[in-house]
């Protein structure tokens, strides 16, 4: 009997009341899946996390405050994200609510929309206070990465933040023409801390791969993990305290790394 995409996730872990964070390609997912699309993905990750768990995706629209002066202010229910057709598509469904963060903001289902606020809006979008401090202070909650590695791990941020490391407070998108401030239809809000380059956070991945604390289900090409949060939690402030700079790009590779580095020293 073919595996089906529901068959999939079940088997990757996903279950009633687990809250989970959802970072995807679907065009990987077509191709082991063929009949599938965007609205089967969503369908059968809420028919099997039910309405005690959640599902959360990335709404990024990255509405900072440019040099420019012509800044294009964040409105929560028009503005598109900028992660992908999953994640939009899911934000335009029915019984998903966005936050407010005008840079990072996340669309939700099921039991968080209970708990968070629809006005969510961190001075520190992928820190304390934002969506993903209530997905780490919850037991039963993990990451799902369908078809993507580490590069799309939102989560690496928050460890960022979490591990207090030196260049947190280094704005590294100067060289973008944007400035820490986010731009809403409510007006401008100063940032504390700017998320920044994740594409090194794959430096993670072949960690916990080497150490054998991390396996993949494999499928007809598909590569996923179901990550419970408290586990990466704990490995990646371990991975962290170890490898300070584990997560920054190598060096004269990366302008938004490399403005960290100059400014903190770090070799």
């Amino acid at each position: 009997m073919r595996m089906t995409l529901p068959d999939y996730l079940h088997a990757l872990g996903l279950r009633p009341g687990l809250h989970v964070l959802l970072h995807c390609s679907l065009r990987k997912i077509r191709s082991a899946f063929p009949a599938s699309n965007a609205e089967a993905l969503i369908a059968a990750l809420q028919s099997l996390l039910t309405a005690d768990g959640s599902l959360i995706m990335p709404a990024f629209s990255y509405c900072f405050k440019k040099t420019t002066g012509d800044s294009t202010p964040f409105r929560p229910a028009d503005t598109p994200g900028d992660t992908g057709y999953v994640s939009e598509r899911f934000r335009r469904s029915a019984g998903v609510r966005r936050t407010a963060a005008p840079t990072h903001s996340f669309a939700l289902w099921g039991k968080i929309t209970e708990e968070v606020e629809a006005d969510n809006s961190p001075t520190c979008p992928l820190g304390e206070g934002s969506v993903l401090a209530w997905l780490q202070a919850k037991s039963d909650s993990a990451i799902a990465l369908l078809g993507v590695d580490f590069s799309a791990l939102t989560f690496g941020h928050y460890l960022e933040s979490k591990a207090k490391l030196p260049w947190l407070a280094v704005f590294p998108w100067a060289h973008e023409g944007i400035l820490p401030i986010a731009v809403s239809a409510r007006g401008e809000q100063p940032l504390q801390e700017v998320p920044g380059c994740s594409r090194s956070f794959i430096n993670l991945e072949y960690h916990l791969l080497a150490q054998r604390r991390l396996m993949p289900l494999q499928h007809a090409g598909l590569r996923s993990y179901l990550i419970p949060v408290a586990r990466l939690y704990e490995e990646g402030l371990e991975f962290l305290r170890e490898h300070p700079a584990g997560l920054l790009c190598a060096p004269g590779t990366c302008p938004a790394c490399d403005a960290r580095r100059k400014a903190c020293h770090v070799s």
